[in-house]
């Protein structure tokens, strides 16, 4: 452990107590979330068969369209454990509030949705409607289970960039990015 204080452009930062500084062979680390949302950048890890394990950390996209946002905003600032008035404040109103299979609460997100769209239950909880996505009905939609306790359990986010289909979800013991043609 090193008892080192953090300044973030001239201002100091209190590090809560679940945040640590190591020094290693002289150098100092640091716990990058909490330096990368500090500087007002997203910071997300994923774990996936395709790239690995990845800290990804960006600044949020300036000039983009409505589903291009949404999708940065889920991916960067959305993490296991927040709470119903944060995920309100970051996206507003859920499309359609239920439960799953097993009495879960669960928020759906139609996220830039064409007017006809009709989502397609097929009973058997929440799925994504992938083929809502490939023709274009859908820019992206969003699935939040959440725990008795109003905490953010699952994330389930698919959505389309370019001619790929991309799945990214979020549990609290993985995280991941499936990519489908």
């Amino acid at each position: 452990m090193f008892p080192a204080k953090i300044e973030i452009n001239g201002q100091s930062k209190e590090l809560p107590s679940e945040y640590k500084v190591l020094n290693y062979n002289g150098h100092a680390y640091v716990p990058i979330r909490l330096i990368g949302e500090s500087l007002g950048l997203g910071v997300r890890y994923t774990n996936s068969l395709e790239s690995g394990k990845v800290i990804s950390i960006m600044n949020e996209p300036t000039g983009v369209d409505e589903t291009t946002k949404k999708t940065w905003q889920i991916q960067y600032q959305l993490k296991i454990g927040q709470d119903q008035a944060f995920v309100k404040g970051l996206l507003g109103e859920p499309t359609v509030i239920s439960t799953d299979q097993n009495q879960e609460l669960v928020w759906r997100y139609d996220i830039s949705a064409k007017s006809n769209y009709i989502f397609m239950n097929l009973g058997q909880g929440y799925n994504i409607d992938f083929n809502a996505l490939e023709k274009g009905d859908l820019g992206a939609q969003l699935f939040i289970s959440w725990s008795d306790e109003g905490r953010i359990m699952l994330i389930d986010l698919g959505y389309k960039q370019k001619s790929w289909i991309y799945q990214y979800y979020l549990s609290p013991d993985n995280s991941g990015i499936n990519l489908m043609e």
